[in-house]
């Protein structure tokens, strides 16, 4: 199995030819086979694909992590200008996402594009909740169990729903498996799950102990100074080669993690392509 993962959207870049831009994104090749993970949150996408020899209108499958602007906010212009496609996403990702503002208000944090819309530009759904393949060695987690109760979903997300606004526990945050010789890679776009669940949920899913890599967001930017204690306890209970943090990690828990744990730490930035 030969598979390349290459980062197209992250908060940064060291390239002065690519852009950064907050969200996340990334061209996951695995043999002959090419999917879109997430597509950021405005229009980074094309540019630095282009820029990065990437062709869009060869990517069959897309699969998005959760309904977050930052991980759906170029669907719509990559249906338009790149092809129908096969979008894999769990059963709530047109919730209405919002995100309370200091005056008491909420600000709008969904997808900015409806589901009729995306249809219209021909999007074809695979709305699936639980883990599955998408091709040969590669699945889409489906629900991720919580087992780490020390792990929120890193801030206090709501939704609207049956007129009311409810917490959200971002049932719909989902990864990417791929079932490597050499150990499981996965791909997250925030882990508002929880880092240690969904490499846990990884692990029980498939079997497999080794993990080569994780690569993704972790959603420790907010995480208490007792919450990374805990969660670098554990990451060193597991056999994990690489840990990939990008976007939604943030600079303290970086750090904390490189300090901690060493050459395993790898900060993910726009333009970086990983090798397996």
């Amino acid at each position: 199995m030969k598979v390349s993962i290459s980062i197209v959207v992250e908060n940064t870049t060291p390239a002065p030819n690519l852009i950064g831009e907050y969200g996340f994104s990334c061209l996951v090749r695995v043999d002959d086979n090419s999917i879109l993970f997430d597509t950021g949150s405005h229009q980074a996408l094309f540019p630095n694909c282009k820029a990065m020899g990437i062709k869009l209108e060869e990517v069959k499958n897309v699969v998005i992590s959760h309904g977050h602007y930052d991980h759906t906010g170029a669907i719509l212009p990559l249906l338009t200008n790149y092809g129908p496609k096969d979008i894999y996403a769990h059963s709530r990702l047109f919730l209405p996402r919002l995100y309370p503002r200091g005056n008491g208000g909420f600000k709008n944090i969904g997808s900015p594009f409806t589901r009729e819309e995306l249809e219209g530009a021909g999007a074809r759904f695979v709305f699936r909740d639980d883990f599955c393949p998408i091709v040969p060695g590669v699945y889409l987690s489906g629900e991720i169990s919580r087992i780490y109760d020390f792990e929120d979903v890193g801030g206090e997300f709501k939704y609207e729903g049956d007129g009311q606004i409810k917490d959200d526990n971002l049932q719909d945050d989902m990864a990417l498996i791929i079932d490597h010789p050499r150990g499981l890679i996965i791909i997250s776009g925030c882990a508002h799950s929880g880092l240690l669940n969904t490499i846990d949920h990884a692990i029980k899913m498939t079997g497999k102990t080794e993990v080569l890599a994780y690569i993704g967001g972790t959603h420790l930017i907010s995480a208490s100074a007792a919450r990374l204690n805990m969660t670098v306890t554990a990451l060193k209970t597991y056999h994990i080669e690489k840990l990939v943090v990008a976007h939604c990690t943030g600079f303290q828990a970086a750090a904390r993690l490189y300090n901690e744990l060493g050459d395993m730490i790898v900060k993910g930035d726009t333009g970086m392509n990983l090798e397996f």
